[in-house]
């Protein structure tokens, strides 16, 4: 596939006539046009007809209740005998349309939807692609790849030119038009394409007109089958979006910890010496990850029997202190009849098949490799069945790697799907969404009761149902750690909430005021771990000089002190839908004089937190907005700053400005400074009032690991804070309490001089944990 060539809408037959039973007809034959609405201004647009008569997305996209006719609460789609579509408000205003006789095109067996743009136009989504924030001018494709095998290391290393595709594949558009946001979602598994306002040129000199005046999206094969979603803001947008493709499972409280990996941890030796530097340290960790080199010659399900001759009995040793291993599992299964994962999958029919009838071969880590077949029962079976048989050892938690797939350097159009019955290009695009479906039914067959955690290096469309998303494979400069903002953000906004990049950097040798700086940028992000390739320069916390381990222990501390805060957002998540990392247009508009449109260095942390990191080497000072009208507590300096302003802060080697929004309460854990231990029930909330006035939050605990939550051992607090002068009272209501009443303190600036709560006064207490905050603060207990 040539991944820098696009679709030309000037290949494509456009449809000018739609009779009354909205049959369409192009060269190609006829076809019927499909057109519903749904509840919550959800609508779909589908073409089917010779070629197109199945759909072949596994994306199980849960649609909202359909509506009678084509008008959903607060808008209608609409589509003229001359071919034009309309999405406009049950008001008559237009929100998007298309030319006339220009909404849907074919060529061949592909298919494309184009709309009208206006200059004013924001493009935010499109799944992850390693570029910025805004996508106005941008052509990509949507086709998994393996990036280090499919691209130059000018790509992968520096973006020159920018990788497109990467490692997930989610054809998503947001529209921000004015202040209305619609979202374009194509449900098609084949290999996609979207362009937004990209001109087309002849060797850099002559530019092709029309292309600036319209955007478009649309599918080289497969099913036309388009999804559009009025927000109309972006929560609103985000949150159906979210229910559409499923929310995330709200994932046990270990894996929003610290989690250490390398490429090159090769035995119960490596694991035991890290638990001890660890502690030694006093650095929390839950996490302690095992790439490739566990495995016995690279055979998937299996330890390598010398250094690791007793593995069940160290995951034990390590869970009792509070560390969890997480191990790799790769697709790819050795071709070897001694090999018993090998011999059932034969049995079972579990493998892809080439054109011959024969199982597909690749060429991956282990040698000749076989791929199971996820499209099919049998190979979703077997794979669950034998992760289950390998992780009840004591495994909670696993990375899904090289499921792109990557088949090294084998043709993978020759790997067929559906006993070899479905083109590759069918499930290409789905494969690592059907690894991950049936990895989780395996852990939940091993472990019914816990939550198990996932994260997969690619996905589609609902992935984030069964698994959280890491970047892949980036690279220790400040090109990667600067763009995996508005990665992790976009993807954030395109069904993807758990997702991050590796912290310092997978490739190349980081050092110490690259690691320092991306700890303090990513420390919040949904996943912190930290990952280095084998040969490159170590780059655990201790590796370094003893101001960078000062410096990261600090910020890991501090993820821990704020693992509560993170754990809610994880809630409301699986509850509404709610992103966790948000761009700032995402809860705060625009103003003439602070545009957010395409700040994409500065983060809001669920309501609450605002973070605007240094992520340029070398960088001194920079620019810090603070949107809205209320107050922000600066963490650094210990002060209130006005908000709908711009300030500029200067750089220093232990800090990253961190904001805090005025009438916000944090839970916090109370924890000590080396504890990794999650202990809900026993939150410290500190107060951030500016003046008289009210704060509240709503906070929900349970044990953090199991699924007895679903079943009612869950606690809801309301808190609500009061202040007056200088007296806070506070109240506590319970209107659940089936994992019992919290034990709580609360902390507040030290103006406060009385602290009453649900009647009863408080008097000043020990803090426990990193402090969060410059300045002076009260605890009370």
């Amino acid at each position: 596939m040539h991944f820098h060539k696009y679709p030309f809408p000037y290949n494509f037959e456009f449809i000018s006539k739609v009779d009354e039973g909205r049959s369409i007809e192009t060269s190609q034959g006829p076809y019927e046009l499909q057109l519903k609405a749904f509840e919550d201004d959800v609508f779909q647009i589908k073409v089917t007809g010779a070629g197109w008569e199945t759909q072949e997305s596994q994306s199980d996209l849960q649609l909202p209740t359909a509506v009678e006719g084509l008008e959903s609460e607060t808008a209608r789609i609409t589509l003229t005998r001359h071919g034009q579509l309309s999405l406009e408000t049950v008001g008559g205003q237009n929100l998007l349309s298309s030319g006339a006789g220009r909404f849907f095109g074919q060529c061949g067996e592909a298919s494309m939807f184009e709309f009208l743009r206006e200059d004013s136009d924001c493009y935010y989504g499109m799944g992850e692609k390693w570029s910025s924030l805004e996508h106005t001018g941008k052509k990509v494709k949507f086709w998994n790849t393996d990036v280090w095998a499919d691209f130059h290391p000018n790509s992968f290393v520096d973006g020159n030119p920018p990788v497109d595709p990467a490692y997930l594949s989610i054809p998503y558009l947001i529209v921000k038009r004015g202040s209305q946001y619609i979202g374009l979602l194509l449900d098609n598994p084949f290999s996609s394409f979207i362009s937004t306002k990209s001109t087309e040129s002849v060797a850099g000199q002559m530019e092709v007109k029309g292309e600036s005046e319209r955007f478009y999206l649309g599918s080289e094969e497969g099913q036309p089958n388009l999804i559009l979603i009025l927000g109309p803001s972006l929560p609103e947008l985000t949150r159906k979006v979210q229910k559409l493709m499923g929310t995330t499972p709200l994932p046990p409280a270990w894996s929003l910890g610290y989690q250490q990996c390398r490429w090159g941890y090769e035995s119960e030796a490596d694991l035991m010496e890290l638990d001890r530097k660890f502690s030694e340290h006093e650095i929390p960790v839950d996490g302690l990850w095992l790439d490739i080199e566990y495995m016995r010659g690279y055979r998937v399900f299996t330890t390598e029997p010398d250094n690791f001759s007793n593995f069940a009995e160290t995951l034990k040793t390590l869970d009792r202190r509070g560390r969890k291993v997480v191990p790799i599992i790769d697709p790819g299964v050795k071709r070897d009849p001694d090999y018993g994962v090998y011999q059932r999958g034969r049995e079972h029919g579990a493998f892809c098949l080439n054109p011959q009838g024969l199982e597909y071969i690749g060429l991956v880590w282990p040698g000749q490799t076989a791929f199971p077949d996820f499209s099919i029962p049998e190979g979703c079976d077997w794979w669950a069945n034998e992760v289950a048989n390998f992780v009840a050892k004591g495994v909670h938690g696993a990375w899904l790697d090289m499921n792109d797939p990557a088949t090294g350097a084998v043709e993978n159009a020759h790997m067929l799907f559906n006993k070899g019955t479905k083109s590759h290009s069918s499930f290409h695009n789905q494969y690592a969404l059907g690894m991950a479906r049936a990895s989780r039914e395996g852990f939940l067959k091993a472990f019914p009761d816990q939550r198990p955690f996932l994260l997969s290096r690619s996905g589609f469309t609902g992935s984030g149902r069964y698994t959280a998303i890491w970047t892949g494979d980036n690279f220790s400069n400040y090109h990667h750690l600067k763009s995996s903002i508005p990665t992790t953000l976009n993807l954030a906004l395109s069904g993807i909430p758990f997702n991050g990049p590796d912290a310092a950097g997978f490739g190349g040798d980081t050092w110490p005021e690259l690691i320092r700086d991306w700890f303090k940028a990513g420390f919040l992000f949904p996943i912190f771990r930290n990952h280095c390739m084998k040969g490159n320069r170590s780059q655990e916390p201790w590796a370094f000089d003893e101001e960078t381990l000062e410096v990261t222990r600090r910020y890991i501390r501090l993820r821990y002190r704020l693992r509560p805060y993170l754990y809610q957002l994880f809630a409301a998540q699986e509850e509404l839908g709610e992103a966790i990392l948000r761009p700032l247009f995402y809860n705060f508009a625009s103003t003439p004089e602070l545009p957010l449109e395409k700040v994409q260095d500065q983060f809001l942390v669920g309501d609450s937190i605002l973070q605007a990191p240094f992520v340029e080497e070398g960088q001194t000072e920079r620019d810090v907005i603070l949107p809205g009208e209320r107050f922000w507590f600066d963490c650094t300096a210990g002060e209130w700053i006005s908000g709908n302003q711009k300030q500029t802060v200067q750089a220093t080697l232990e800090d990253t400005p961190i904001y805090v929004h005025d009438r916000c309460i944090l839970p916090l854990a109370r924890i000590g400074l080396a504890e990794s231990g999650f202990y809900a029930e026993k939150a410290d909330f500190q107060i951030f009032l500016s003046e008289d006035g009210e704060a509240e939050t709503r906070y929900v605990f349970d044990d953090g690991h199991s699924f007895a939550y679903q079943k009612g051992k869950r606690s809801i607090a309301l808190v609500k804070a009061t202040r007056q002068d200088s007296s806070l009272t506070f109240t506590v209501h319970y209107p659940k309490t089936g994992y019992g009443e919290g034990d709580f303190t609360f902390t507040t600036e030290s103006s406060i001089e009385s602290v009453t709560l649900n009647g009863k006064e408080l008097n000043p207490a020990d803090p426990q944990g990193v402090p969060l905050t410059a300045g002076s603060w009260k605890t009370w207990a």
